[in-house]
């Protein structure tokens, strides 16, 4: 049972291209229960590591990967369907590469093992998801969520990748004056 949320993440993350094709076919009903299931899944395999304190170093690692994977499919399916602004998707993957430059810079050429998590990207990825979550919900019920959610959500998606970016880069500078 230890392994059950390293489980529940791989199967996250095997079910991902799913969705892609969905949304690739613009079948939005039927990327909206997988859209579901994955935030579900997510929410589930944290609550069991942290309550029956089955965390790994595997898991750790397994969970922000899932959670890329899924945006990064979900945000491009929509933008190559137009249901999402190309400069969000660019944002959102730019600040990601940046991110993983870093890391692998730091892994090569410094002692620095890991970037620690921040609650700043914590809340990029919710409303990252969230926006994902609320668009594919509109394309297979169209009027539903009310438009001004959806913007919102967008907003609040951009600030918050600029935000968990920008406070990824001081945790970044700091870690390598500490080194």
């Amino acid at each position: 049972m230890r392994y059950l949320p390293n489980t529940i993440t791989i199967l996250r993350i095997l079910f991902t291209p799913l969705i892609g094709v969905f949304l690739a076919r613009h079948d939005a009903r039927g990327a909206f229960p997988l859209m579901f299931v994955a935030g579900f899944s997510d929410m589930l395999d944290g609550y069991l590591a942290r309550r029956f304190q089955w965390q790994s170093k595997l898991g750790g690692m397994l969970d922000p990967i899932a959670d890329k994977v899924l945006a990064i499919t979900v945000y491009l399916g929509l933008a190559f369907g137009g249901s999402m602004p190309w400069w969000l998707v660019w944002l959102v993957l730019g600040r990601d590469a940046l991110i993983l430059l870093f890391s692998a810079g730091a892994l090569l050429f410094t002692k620095i093992r890991a970037l620690p998590p921040s609650i700043w990207g914590k809340f990029s990825t919710f409303f990252q998801l969230g926006l994902a979550g609320w668009i594919i919900m509109d394309l297979a019920w169209p009027g539903y969520p009310p438009h001004w959610v959806i913007t919102s959500f967008l907003w609040l998606s951009a600030a918050a990748t600029v935000v968990s970016g920008l406070h990824y880069m001081y945790t970044g500078v700091r870690l390598l004056r500490e080194a």
